[in-house]
């Protein structure tokens, strides 16, 4: 998503095979001595609008420019967050063993929210840099995730959503079947699933970004050679797969069914919770008090994730019956500001986790701590 998002702030509706078709006519001698080699020729005079500054835009360029500088400032904090972060979690997930299921999940989890987290800390950071110089080509860490499909890795904000989806499903089964739970599966079968989610999930998102790849434009009018994205010839042999790859799958498919399954579970967990504390000395099929702490420290990550995925919901799929909402459009600015606010709330779940952990769990806690004595022992010593 975040990387979506940047490449179609860049790109054009037209690909520079179109382009030629339609302004070929329209070169000289002079023109073509004059234009780089291998740049499209085009004339920016003779497009309808351009998207960013087109008047029945209801938001302006200058907002949109606003809203994307906000982003920016927030992912910096949210990063200086969630990356040390997210690696704690890991440290202490892994010293606490990953044999078990649930410290396995926690673990991937981090992983993908630290991927996701550190490949958008890299792009965006290249991207305000750029504009602070008001350097209108794209930097060289774009051309190369662009040109080597490297993007694909930003989905791990997705391959989060999907674990989020399946740690709901697992306390949920939990609490409602507590006596079977130990033999819902074993901790090598969920490794197995969690692999299948990665490369899944990340091999659908490299197919989406393949529509892309950098090409030289030059203006007939202006006589100035820009780089800009545009649509790869992938892109044209297999439009519609890509389309409803990007689209529709990750577009708003993914994100509301993982949201949905992610609501319904923490709602019936929740009820079914209340109800296993207040029979525990009755019944001998109640939850045991780790997994009473450990499950509502779970329904807090889940209670975060549905926050934070609503607004993301909401705005895909009122992007589906707006298609005037979208890149390059009439209504560019306002999609790319909803991409900008939806994206910090990505960037606050993908953070924020570690304060859930250690505030609700009890043994996080306990673990955190012995890390810091372990090292502040092992400086003394040394």
């Amino acid at each position: 998503m975040t990387f979506k998002s940047t490449l179609q702030y860049m790109s054009t509706d037209m690909t520079p095979q179109s382009t030629l078709a339609v302004h070929g006519e329209l070169q000289t001698d002079a023109q073509n001595e004059s234009r780089p080699e291998g740049c499209v020729p085009f004339r920016f005079s003779e497009m309808e609008y351009l998207p960013w500054d087109n008047p029945d835009n209801i938001v302006s360029e200058e907002v949109e420019l606003d809203a994307r500088k906000a982003r920016f400032f927030m992912m910096q904090i949210l990063f200086l967050i969630g990356g040390p972060g997210n690696i704690m979690n890991m440290v202490v997930f892994f010293r606490q063993g990953l044999r078990d299921r649930v410290n396995l999940l926690l673990f991937s989890l981090s992983l993908a929210d630290e991927i996701f987290l550190a490949m958008s800390m890299l792009l965006y950071g290249e991207e305000y840099y750029l504009q602070r110089k008001a350097e209108i080509n794209p930097g060289p860490v774009l051309k190369f995730m662009v040109n080597h499909n490297l993007g694909g890795f930003l989905g791990s904000s997705f391959v989060s959503l999907v674990l989020s989806a399946i740690i709901a499903c697992e306390r949920c089964y939990c609490v409602l079947r507590p006596l079977k739970y130990q033999t819902l599966m074993r901790t090598r079968t969920m490794a197995v699933i969690i692999v299948v989610v990665y490369v899944v999930v990340l091999g659908l998102n490299f197919v989406a970004v393949f529509r892309y790849h950098f090409a030289c434009v030059y203006d007939l009018d202006t006589g100035v050679a820009i780089t800009m994205m545009s649509h790869s010839e992938i892109y044209s042999r297999y439009k519609d797969v890509v389309d409803n790859v990007d689209n529709v799958f990750f577009g708003a498919g993914l994100p509301v069914s993982m949201g949905a399954v992610v609501v319904i579970a923490t709602v019936i967990t929740t009820g079914r919770l209340r109800q296993a504390v207040a029979w525990r000395a009755e019944t001998s099929s109640s939850l045991s008090p780790r997994e009473v702490a450990l499950t509502r420290m779970l329904i807090g990550t889940s209670v975060l994730l549905a926050l934070c995925i609503f607004p993301s919901c909401l705005f895909r799929l009122a992007c589906l019956f707006l298609p005037e909402v979208s890149t390059g459009r009439r209504q560019q600015n306002f999609y790319l500001m909803g991409l900008w606010i939806t994206e910090i709330f990505l960037f606050i779940n993908s953070s924020f986790n570690i304060f859930i952990y250690y505030v609700m769990g009890s043994r996080y806690r306990e673990t955190f701590w012995a890390l810091f004595r372990m090292n502040a022992g092992g400086n003394k010593a040394t």
